[in-house]
């Protein structure tokens, strides 16, 4: 269908044309219109031919019955047919003229129409009337000749067109009975009513499979269309092609697509599929082992003559290896013997190596490239399987001082000297080695054997070359690594046991000292069960009142009146008896437990200021590791509040070493816990090595020095000096100042000419309950004399 003839066809749709052919349940709504042109279109050519013919059998009629057409209304029927038939004869010669010039397909069918019904009028007319002129003889002729103008009506065409002429010819020829007399008998009526019934019928079943042809037709055109559109696109503009094999898998057809994405010219396209894919990669075309062929089961499919879908084969494209997906299925010839593949491919390497890169970063590090966690893990799984007689040794290594590097430096910095290490940790290892990257700064190396002399030369070397100086663009950067060893299955028979023993044994080599190594032994083992059982223990304690609190005051150096108490815990153990809180703090801390004997300690201090004299504050000891949590100052506020002290009468006291491991929530509770009233001093000032710019980005009121420089007056050279310095330095920056560990009368006078200054030791008093301290402030004034020197 042209273009012409579209626009056409859309026209006559909008002049709701859908009612004008008839079974129209034949016809697909979509297709009517077009049919319909099609019909009327096929009518007008067979008109036109039509007419000539017509118009030779009325003349030829009109000579052989030439004195009656002398009649006058015989020679006007006769003239009117004729001048009809030339006027059907120029509409359907000039009917592409008039098919552009209307615009209502419905007015153009509908002249036409009334043509075809003039024409059959005018012969219905012109029949009649020479039958009313003839004798019997002549008068059947015509009978005959009219039964035949009505069998003409058996053609293609719309219904409505050939209705429109088998109509008037059908009341005509009852008319021309009627008129015979002779004629006007049963037999004839009869004859001539079932012949036009039976032509009328003919029309319509006719009419009918002529539709269902052309809608067939259609749709046929319209799907063959589409298939050659859809191919012709599918080859120009889709990424995939198609591929086609003969009965031998040899390549034909090569499509330009195919040679385009193979690199090659069409014309060199042909050969064994197989051959074709592999190219010149050795690889592909006869792999080392028959088992891993990489067309495996692209052969199997082929073999079996399975239709396949999707799949992914290797190929060699220009000497670069890239990957094919392939759908095809078996073809057949005429006798339905098997002729070969047909199917589409696409291009899927970029996939292919999202695939393999994401299956890659499923077990890598994806900043160092070792091995991840879960990876080792399953490595480590089937080292200690039952079967392994040479067992495993596990070495566990932590980089020392990388924290410093990434607080100095940045991250930037710090990724940059991580994949640094594990490029040496490559290099260090055995092929039969596996090292991986845990997290952080933490690294593993798998051994395949359990020998101590193996696994701890390896760790040697490991130490050797990772603790070699790191420069990075000017940069110069030393760090060290320490190394804990487990074996298998001598130090554990699984995974998680193997892990927690050789942490066991890094946790020792750190604290001999770093940047060595240590293997695991039993003693470790039964550390850690001291420790667990401790743990289980403080749970117990808190729960059963196991843990109290004493008290050593901090007095006025200069009037020996008592400012503050400091609260200390202790642990009342049922077997172990007292326990210091340099045993089981730390323990608390890891175990989660800190915050709950920071609040046991807070409430029984507030509990007893509530006590004590007004001008009395309470100290209390905040861990580096509580400091940390988001819900610190919430539950230290809720016990002041609840208590009914006056929040300026706590002070927290927070170590200096808590200062360089610091984050912005530590300030923040900090900031908010000054703001409640309470007040923040350093503890142990000058043993952490906190920087000027620190101090000055906390809050504090008062400066604790410790009691290390104290012991050192009267001794070291300098040692009064540097307290001097650090008193100075206190009182400057406006800070309150408490000196620890004044055990004597000499170290005593030795401060005394500070001003303003509080002291803290043994000479005033040792740590005593609190109902000791209720009593020493009993009289109202809260004054100590000094004790006994004794020792810590």
């Amino acid at each position: 269908m042209n273009i012409q003839r579209q626009s056409f066809v859309q026209i006559i749709k909008r002049g709701r044309l859908y009612n004008a052919v008839w079974a129209t349940d034949v016809v697909p709504e979509q297709l009517v219109a077009p049919i319909a042109v099609e019909g009327l279109e096929l009518r007008i050519r067979l008109t036109r031919v039509a007419s000539l013919v017509g118009l030779l059998v009325a003349g030829a009629i009109a000579f052989d019955f030439h004195a009656t057409t002398q009649r006058p209304s015989v020679l006007a029927a006769f003239l009117a047919l004729a001048i009809t038939y030339l006027a059907l004869f120029g509409f359907t010669t000039a009917w592409p003229v008039i098919r552009r010039r209307i615009a209502d397909f419905g007015r153009a069918k509908a002249a036409f129409n009334r043509l075809i019904f003039a024409l059959g009028v005018f012969w219905a007319t012109y029949l009649v009337l020479l039958m009313r002129a003839s004798d019997s003889a002549n008068q059947a002729l015509l009978l005959s000749i009219m039964i035949g103008l009505i069998s003409t009506t058996i053609s293609a065409g719309p219904l409505s067109s050939t209705l429109s002429f088998w109509a008037p010819l059908t009341v005509g020829a009852f008319t021309a009975l009627y008129v015979s007399h002779d004629l006007w008998r049963p037999v004839f009526v009869i004859t001539l009513g079932a012949y036009s019934a039976f032509v009328f019928f003919t029309m319509v079943v006719l009419n009918r499979r002529m539709l269902e042809r052309s809608v067939n037709a259609l749709e046929l055109m319209r799907t063959s269309e589409t298939i050659q559109m859809l191919l012709r696109d599918f080859e120009e503009n889709a990424s995939d092609w198609l591929w086609e094999t003969d009965a031998a898998l040899n390549l034909v057809h090569p499509s330009a697509r195919l040679a385009e994405v193979a690199h090659r010219p069409a014309s060199e396209i042909r050969g064994n599929l197989f051959d074709f894919m592999a190219g010149t990669d050795a690889a592909l075309a006869s792999p080392a082992d028959p088992a891993i062929d990489p067309y495996a089961e692209l052969r199997r499919q082929i073999r079996m003559r399975r239709p396949f879908r999707d799949l992914v084969v290797p190929v060699s494209a220009a000497g670069e290896r890239r990957w094919w997906s392939l759908t095809g299925k078996p073809t057949l010839d005429h006798e339905g013997a098997f002729a070969g593949y047909r199917g589409v491919g696409s291009d899927v390497t970029a996939m292919q190596r999202s695939r393999q890169r994401i299956d890659f970063l499923a077990q890598h590090d994806t900043l160092t490239e070792l091995i991840n966690r879960a990876a080792f893990g399953v490595l480590l799984d089937r080292a200690l399987a039952p079967g392994n007689a040479c067992g495993a040794a596990l070495l566990y290594l932590d980089l020392d001082q990388f924290k410093a590097v990434n607080d100095s430096y940045g991250h930037g910095l710090g990724d940059i000297l991580l994949r640094a290490v594990a490029s040496r940790l490559r290099n260090a290892i055995r092929e039969t080695d596996t090292a991986a990257r845990l997290g952080g700064d933490e690294f593993a190396v798998l051994l395949p054997s359990n020998s101590r002399i193996d696994a701890t030369a390896m760790a040697d070397r490991i130490i050797e070359r990772l603790s070699r100086p790191y420069r990075f663009d000017g940069v110069s950067v030393e760090i060290g690594v320490s190394i804990g060893i487990a074996l298998a299955p001598a130090d554990g028979d699984r995974q998680d046991l193997l892990f927690r023993n050789a942490d066991l044994a890094l946790y020792r080599a750190k604290n001999d000292g770093r940047g060595t190594w240590r293997l695991f032994d039993q003693a470790m083992d039964r550390q850690v069960q001291n420790q667990r059982s401790l743990r289980r223990d403080i749970k117990r304690a808190l729960h059963d009142g196991q843990l109290f609190v004493e008290y050593q005051p901090v007095v006025c150096l200069r009037t020996r009146r008592i400012r503050s108490v400091e609260a200390l815990v202790r642990w009342r153990h049922p077997q172990r008896g007292i326990i210091g809180p340099e045993d089981f703090i730390a323990i608390a801390e890891r175990c989660g437990l800190i915050g709950a004997v920071t609040r046991h300690v807070l409430t029984e201090a507030a509990s007893l200021a509530i006590r004590l004299p007004s001008s009395v504050s309470v100290a209390i000891n905040l861990s580096a590791l509580h400091l940390r949590e988001a819900l610190l100052f919430d539950q230290l506020s809720a016990v002041i509040s609840t208590s009914g002290l006056a929040p300026e009468r706590v002070e927290f006291e927070v170590t200096e070493t808590a200062l360089l491991t610091t984050d912005d929530r530590t300030i923040d509770n900090l900031r908010r816990l000054r703001r409640f009233g309470c007040r923040i001093a350093i503890d142990d000032f000058g043993t952490g090595f906190a920087s000027l710019s620190t101090l000055r980005s906390f809050p504090f009121d008062r400066l604790k020095i410790d009691r290390s420089f104290i012991h050192e007056l009267g001794r070291a050279e300098n040692g009064e000096r540097i307290v001097k310095a650090i008193v100075e330095f206190g009182q400057t920056l406006g800070l309150l100042i408490t000196v620890e560990g004044v055990e004597t009368e000499e170290h005593a006078a030795m401060l005394y000419g500070y001003r303003d200054i509080d002291a803290q030791g043994y000479l005033f008093s040792p740590p005593v309950s609190g109902d000791r301290i209720v009593a020493i402030t009993g009289s109202g004034v809260a004054t100590i004399a000094p004790a006994e020197p004794a020792t810590m």
